[in-house]
Parts: structure tokens; C-alpha cells; sequence
């Protein structure tokens, strides 16, 4: 039998429908980026896993006044797949697209699949939402995505119920909006068909009554229901809504953004601030306890005593010296800020912004530490072959320091650089710490613990700190060999 023309304007169906009521509810989530089924040969669709991680369930379908609910388990995304609904995706163009929400219960064998129509415009739309953020998912470098489809599904007019595969199908009429971009990769790389189920009912009768529904248009031994958008809610309907109404943007598209307050998803938000906040505050804690405790350790390690024990007859060499490290690391850690804010502002990367943000208080922190142990002569000390030295700020050598000493500063940097990269000692150092964690990065990868991509992540991301572990370490033991020659 071929697919026939879904109607909404039949009285039976319609009668039919005025006895369901459909509530969807469709919280933040988070998307897994190593999950993403993306095609580029047409021959399937977009699929990602679409966990429900709480204990809340997502879709609530009443039926003669009985309540089934489900949870939804995957999203796919094709091309428009109900080209057959009569007089919406009959006549309208703009249509390109289809998302289909995948739900399960465990007190019936049979799925739910909601779908969303996928709209966009002949004008150039940037504006992403979640259904375009999911969508450009694998060109983003974060490895997963937190998703509240509840912001973006429109209120509906419709949707038409109807059964197959001993599953039912709801096709809600209303579209989501979506930017050009997003519509690019719907035409140019997902199929229009799938093999979830058929567009139209094959099967006799729809499984709410025993007899078959005589719907205009149609074979007689088909049936789908229509359920009106009074039907049709979110779980937080009852709440206040405002409807958005942007500048330039038609009626139409207004239709398809609600925002609620005093409503659930608004309490999550609120939920979700509040922990942002109290994680930030955390890191800043943390931030400040370890530049206490370690910045100074490092420092008088890598930094007074190394210049002590080189310079330890030249004073002046030795403020010069110390003077140039001090340098050197701002311009480095000048460099890490710039390149982590840059990353942030260019892709619109939260968590680089952040990072740089994080980098600049310790340093600021770091630095005003530094200079108040400077003042204390116990931190300016350094035991070599059994005498103690003192490098005093106070001292005439102290006070008459160069500014910028540019000799001295690529002295600094070459001795550094040879230090690190080409001592032997260092090097192998080095290799053996690498080596433990990528065996143990490669175990956790291999028994599923980790992903491949965040082997690749772990592996990459423990350079620089065992870099500067191992040659912060080599810096003590030097000192401790000095100090009893």
C-alpha cells in the first residue's frame, strides 16, 4: 500500500483525539560528542543517545483517562520524513527537516517516537539553539553538550497520532526554527527515509479501538487521531509564560519560542547558577590554597636558589638573575592567558575563557605572595657548601637593580631551555613519567573506563604538568647536592 496524506481536518480523528492528552517534558540533559551517529552519504540519520539521568519521567500520554509515561533514550535527525501532512508539509518548503525523540517504558513492549518539524528561512539565520548546538556538536572541541530541548519546542497546534510496527508515531505540526547552517548539514548529509517506522498507518486500525477509523482521504483500514494544541502541554503549562517577540522576526517565528518563569526549567537554571557559583568559588579557594603553599616552594626552588648557587660570589649577577626569571615567567604565563582567552572568544568556548580567567588570579595571587616572602630573609636564604646565603633586597646591590636586563634574560631563557630539553637526567625523567601514565591511561581506555579521544585528551593535556614536575624535582635535587659540597 503506498503512504497516504495525513489529515487534521476530519471529525472522527479530531472527535477521537479530544478523549488524549499529551505532556512533554524534556529537561537539561547532557549529550555525549563520542556517542554522535553522523552520516555524510545520505544513507541514514543523525543519532545520539538522549539518557533521561534523573528519576523524572518525560512524556506523559493519557489514553481514556489512563496515564502512560515514558522516558525518552535517543534523538535522530533526518531530512523531512512526514512530507505528507495535507497542508502544512504539503505546501510549505521551508520545511527541510525532522526530529525524532525515541521513548521507552518499562510497563509496555511498545516506543513512543515524537516528531518535530525542522524549519528554517530563505535569509542567512545565525542564532543557534539546542537543536542547532546538538547539530554542530562534532565541530566543537568539548566532548559533551548540556541540552534543554524544553527552551526550544514550540506550543502546538496539533498532532496527529497514528500506529505502526506495533509502535505509536505523534507528528506535531508546529516547527522549530533552526539557523542556516544547521539546515545545511539536514540537506547535504541525512536521508529522508528511515526504518523506524512507516509515514503513514499500515496497520488495521489504531490501537485505542477495536475497529478501524474511516478517515477522509485515506483506505479504510487506516487510522490516525488528531489531538489539538489543548491537548498538548508542557509538564510546567500552568506556570507563566512571556512570548519573546524579537525585532524583525514574523509572527510565525515568534510562535515557536516560549520562556517560562516561576517554572521548573527556570528552577533549574537557578539550581544551575547557584552551583556554578559555588564551583567558582571552590577553584578560587583551591587557587589560593595551593599558591600558598606550593607557588613559594617552587619558587625559592627554581628561581633564589638555583641563582644562588650559580651566582654565589656575584651579588649583582644574582639579583639580575633573579630579576630576569621573574621576567620570563610573566611573559610566559602572559602568553598562556592571551592564547586560552583568544581560544574562548573566537569558538565561544565557555571553559577556555574560564581557564584564562583561573590562570590570571593564580598568577596575581601568586605574585603578591612572592613579593611579601621576599621581604623575609629566611625565603632569600640559600645553604651552599654548608654556608647560609642571603640575597637582601635591602642590601646596596639589592636596591640598584637593572630594570631589563637583556642579556642577562636570554641567558636566562637558553640556560632554561637547555635545562629542560637537553639535559639527559631531565629527559628520561621525563619519559618514564609519560610512559606510567600512558600505561595507565591505555588500561582505563581498554576496559571502558575512558574513551579513545579522552586517552588522547588525558595524554595530551600531562605533558606540560610532568614537564614541570620533573624538572621542578631535578631543580631540588641540584640544590640539595650544592648545599652539602
Amino acid at each position: 500500500m503506498s503512504d497516504t496524506n495525513l489529515h487534521l481536518n476530519n471529525k472522527i480523528a479530531k472527535e477521537e483525539g479530544f478523549k488524549q492528552n499529551i505532556v512533554t517534558d524534556y529537561p537539561r540533559v547532557s549529550l555525549n560528542k563520542n556517542e554522535i551517529t553522523f552520516p555524510d552519504d545520505k544513507r541514514g540519520g543523525f543519532v545520539i543517545p538522549y539518557p533521561n539521568t534523573s528519576s523524572e519521567n518525560n512524556l506523559f500520554y493519557t489514553l481514556d483517562g489512563e496515564q502512560y509515561n515514558y522516558t525518552h533514550k535517543k534523538i535522530y535527525i533526518h531530512q523531512l520524513i512526514h512530507y505528507n501532512i495535507q497542508g502544512i508539509t504539503t505546501d510549505d518548503k521551508n520545511i527541510i527537516g525532522e526530529l525524532i525523540i525515541e521513548h521507552h517504558t518499562l510497563s509496555r513492549p511498545e516506543k513512543i517516537f515524537t516528531c518535530y518539524f525542522l524549519k528554517t528561512k530563505p535569509m542567512l539565520l545565525k542564532d543557534e539553539n539546542e537543536i542547532d548546538k546538538i547539530l554542530s556538536m562534532p565541530e566543537k572541541e568539548a566532548d559533551n553538550l548540556d541540552v534543554d530541548l524544553n527552551a526550544v519546542l514550540p506550543k502546538q497546534e496539533n498532532c496527529i497520532i497514528y500506529e505502526d510496527k506495533g509502535n505509536k508515531v505523534f507528528v506535531f505540526t508546529t516547527p522549530i526554527l533552526i539557523n542556516t547552517a544547521s539546515k545545511e548539514k539536514i540537506v547535504n548529509n541525512f536521508s529522508f527515509t528511515t526504518d523506524l517506522f512507516a509515514i503513514s498507518p499500515k496497520q488495521e486500525g489504531f490501537s485505542i479501538r477495536n475497529k478501524s477509523l474511516l478517515i477522509e482521504g485515506m483506505e479504510s483500514d487506516n487510522a490516525t487521531v488528531v489531538v489539538s494544541g489543548n491537548n498538548i502541554s508542557n509538564r510546567d503549562a500552568e506556570e507563566i509564560y512571556i512570548d519573546c517577540n524579537p525585532t524583525g522576526v514574523s509572527e510565525e517565528e515568534v510562535n515557536m519560542y516560549n520562556v517560562p518563569i516561576n517554572s521548573k526549567m527556570a528552577s533549574e537554571s537557578q539550581e544551575s547558577d547557584y552551583m556554578k557559583t559555588t564551583v567558582n568559588f571552590g577553584l578560587f579557594m583551591l587557587t589560593a590554597l595551593i599558591s600558598y603553599i606550593i607557588v613559594p616552594l617552587f619558587y625559592k626552588n627554581a628561581v633564589i636558589d638555583t641563582s644562588t648557587i650559580l651566582f654565589n660570589i656575584d651579588t649583582v649577577k644574582r639579583f639580575d638573575r633573579i630579576r630576569s626569571s621573574d621576567i620570563l615567567i610573566g611573559i610566559a604565563v602572559l602568553i598562556i592567558i592571551a592564547s586560552l582567552f583568544g581560544a574562548g572568544t573566537s569558538k565561544t568556548d565557555m571553559y577556555s575563557t574560564t581557564a584564562a580567567m583561573f590562570v590570571y588570579v593564580f598568577y596575581i595571587l601568586s605574585v603578591g605572595l612572592i613579593l611579601l616572602k621576599k621581604t623575609q630573609s629566611t625565603f632569600m636564604t640559600t645553604r651552599y657548601k654548608n654556608n647560609d646565603i642571603t640575597s637582601d633586597y635591602e642590601s646596596e646591590e639589592g636596591k640598584n637593580i637593572s630594570a631589563f636586563n637583556l642579556d642577562d634574560i636570554g641567558d636566562t631563557l637558553m640556560l632554561a631551555l637547555k635545562f629542560m630539553f637537553l639535559r639527559s637526567e631531565n629527559l628520561s625523567a621525563f619519559t618514564a613519567g609519560m610512559f606510567v601514565v600512558t600505561v595507565i591511561s591505555l588500561t582505563l581506555s581498554l576496559v571502558g573506563v575512558i574513551s579513545r579521544s579522552q586517552f588522547g585528551t588525558i595524554l595530551g593535556s600531562s605533558a606540560l604538568p610532568m614537564l614541570a614536575i620533573v624538572n621542578t624535582i631535578m631543580l631540588i635535587k641540584i640544590k640539595h647536592d650544592a648545599s652539602k659540597k
